[in-house]
């Protein structure tokens, strides 16, 4: 018998870097398309204490110490407060107001951009202003022509020293096309995203540019750490001809400084989905309370890898017959009972060294597998297609579905955990007899699997 193991994980553990000048230090001359940006959402909402948080507040560190811990995009909701000369900017979540932008946030950004100027180094820091509002709350109160000017005003007065000029590029491949080193200096290119109308014209610096011409956004179900895995896993945001984005957030009621960890934990997966297929495009990863997350090393590992390339890849699991062991309790997922029907449950049971305990396993063109016990020749598959945590792994007949596909992450001591390519959720054992379903990566024993070739 022999483990499937055919390469180790590349999760990245490396932290021996300086965090803050990890770009220039990296891949001063890989073009920026091909980077991995780790970003914060919700920069500004900065709560220092994290024994007593609400959903809120998602960093305990300010925009400076962001940005010198390796973060490299900054997500800012901007809201408006007081009228003509005397109006101030805050970032914003929900109905909550959090640091001030033309007191803290901005001057922070300049003040890092000056130090790497100083050193000699050439980061590049992406800006997304979005969420506009007045009057201090977040309500249906609209910025009007005195709260452009004003926020013109401190982008000019603060940044513009720094900020690469958007207008000025025909087309954004031009921009992702260049390098680090041939943006002499560090650089902030600043983008601004509307999800309100407004009753006057947006005004805006030149050097700003709308955010969906340049990043191709995608936002994913997050009520449930799963699915924001599944969104990563999905190739929704796979245009290349943008930058793309995925997001690692926690929502309520899920507490984001003790429940964060489980969300954050997935990237140590993605980080292996995202070098396996080309097609997907983490060119920008924010989280929540990056502080527990290992989004830095993350990013930089993927920057160094280059995105969109197509390097010699030793796939995780070579194709054959295997036997799925639990780690947590040594059983074997078979179908129950040899049933041969679709929908047939897939259980844990003791090995008997029967067809309906095998599984060949058979490579998809886009770095997925599908699982094939050997008494039918269907595959596993999530029944009904469902995102939801404990829904059935069953076997179906073959469709193409995504639900059918499996990644394969490959984790220490030869074991590895299987990923649904629609749900983003892992197959999780039981007990003998009781239903394999999937759930959410929580590294648990019940998600890691030892395959047996047979």
């Amino acid at each position: 018998m022999k483990t499937t193991a055919t390469m180790q994980s590349q999760t990245a553990n490396d932290t021996d870097f300086e965090t803050k000048t990890w770009q220039y230090d990296a891949v001063p001359d890989t073009p920026i398309r091909g980077m991995s940006f780790p970003g914060t959402h919700h920069a500004a909402m900065v709560d220092t204490d994290p024994e007593s948080p609400e959903y809120w507040d998602c960093q305990t560190k300010d925009v400076y110490r962001q940005l010198c811990d390796g973060i490299r995009f900054l997500d800012v909701r901007v809201e408006s407060q007081g009228n003509g000369d005397d109006i101030a900017f805050y970032g914003h979540h929900e109905d909550k107001t959090g640091r001030s932008l033309g007191n803290e946030v901005f001057p922070q950004i300049h003040q890092y951009l000056s130090e790497i100027e100083a050193s000699g180094g050439s980061e590049l820091v992406l800006l997304k202003l979005s969420h506009f509002h007045a009057s201090g709350v977040f309500n249906d109160d609209v910025f009007e022509s005195d709260d452009w000017a004003a926020l013109s005003e401190r982008l000019e007065q603060t940044l513009k020293e720094y900020a690469i000029d958007l207008s000025t590029y025909s087309d954004p491949s031009e921009f992702l096309d260049g390098t680090l080193s041939s943006l002499d200096g560090p650089r902030i290119a600043i983008f601004y995203r509307t999800l309100k109308r407004h009753n006057s014209s947006l005004s805006l610096p030149s050097f700003t540019a709308p955010f969906e011409s340049w990043v191709s956004s995608y936002y994913p179900d997050t009520s449930t750490p799963g699915k924001v895995l599944a969104g990563g896993v999905t190739n929704e945001h796979s245009s290349q001809s943008k930058l793309g984005e995925t997001q690692w957030i926690i929502r309520a009621p899920a507490d984001l400084y003790t429940d964060g960890q489980a969300t954050n934990n997935m990237l140590s997966l993605y980080e292996q989905v995202a070098r396996s297929d080309s097609e997907i495009n983490p060119n920008i990863i924010r989280v929540d309370y990056y502080e527990t997350s290992p989004v830095v090393a993350v990013c930089r590992q993927l920057s160094l890898d280059g995105l969109h390339q197509s390097p010699a890849y030793r796939p995780p699991l070579a194709e054959g017959i295997y036997s799925l062991h639990s780690v947590e309790t040594g059983n074997v997922a078979e179908v129950e009972a040899g049933d041969e029907h679709d929908g047939a449950n897939v259980v844990e049971g003791t090995w008997t060294d029967s067809a309906h305990e095998r599984f060949q396993v058979e490579r998809n063109g886009n770095a997925t597998y599908r699982l094939k016990p050997t008494h039918t020749g269907k595959v596993l598959e999530v029944e009904e297609s469902s995102t939801d945590e404990a829904s059935n792994i069953v076997q179906g007949s073959w469709n193409g579905g995504d639900n059918q596909r499996w990644y394969a992450v490959l984790l220490n001591d030869g074991q590895c955990c299987l990923i649904n390519a629609n749900s983003g959720r892992v197959i999780h054992g039981e007990q003998p007899g009781t239903k394999i379903h999937q759930w959410q990566w929580e590294d648990d024993p019940k998600q890691r699997w030892n395959l047996i070739g047979r």
